[in-house]
């Protein structure tokens, strides 16, 4: 059986192998590290070099074959039918081109939109913010005399219960009608304050006539 020989990569030492070892692995007998033996023994022609020898032959084929060609071209006679079919390919063509060169190049720039400039007041924002605050207090004041005022009508209610009760009842119901009042007096006060203050900011809205009247 024919045998090869290939150098170990580590340490240089000629392995002799037969073909039943092609591809395949075994330890150097001298420095013991794993050698792949080639897929491939040395001489013999692989799949590789048919496909080359075969891509070679069907190259020359076709150089034969291009004279032939080359020559069929030149004796064609009816070259000026295919030039008359081209010719309105052509001219779409070279129009179609045209009308993109003008639509990127020539094409009318759209003119700038002119933003009227407005000169604004810097302290418009911060009397926005002012009013709104001003606002949500009289809000705040309507309530509170809403309630003030509903407390007085109990109070009232309370001392006309016991009008011919004791003495001692009508003493304490007249002091809570007595109490009521100052509170309800006091509530209208601020409402009167914040109500001045909104319409110092600019305030349209007639909050006075949402009010219970007393």
């Amino acid at each position: 059986m024919e045998s090869y020989k290939h150098s170990c990569p580590f340490c240089g030492q000629h392995i002799e192998y037969t073909v039943g070892y092609c591809g395949k692995q075994m330890q150097c007998p001298i420095c013991g590290q794993s050698v792949t033996f080639p897929a491939i023994p040395p001489g013999r022609q692989g799949p590789a070099l048919r496909v080359k020898s075969l891509e070679h032959t069907q190259d020359r084929k076709w150089a034969m074959r291009m004279p032939a060609a080359l020559g069929f071209l030149r004796t064609f006679q009816h070259w000026n039918v295919v030039a008359q079919c081209a010719v309105p390919f052509f001219i779409v063509g070279a129009l179609l081109a045209g009308a993109i060169f003008v639509k990127s190049k020539l094409g009318d720039a759209t003119a700038p939109v002119a933003i009227p400039t407005v000169q604004a007041d810097p302290d418009a924002w911060q009397h926005s913010i002012d009013l709104a605050k001003a606002e949500q207090v009289l809000k705040d004041r309507m309530k509170e005399l809403a309630a003030a005022h509903a407390y007085a009508d109990s109070a009232e209610q309370g001392r006309r219960q016991v009008e011919h009760g004791e003495e001692a009842q009508k003493k304490r119901a007249q002091e809570q009608v007595e109490g009521a009042q100052k509170n309800l007096i006091a509530a209208r006060q601020r409402f009167e304050a914040a109500w001045s203050n909104y319409r110092k900011f600019g305030g349209t809205i007639d909050y006075r006539s949402q009010i219970k009247t007393y």
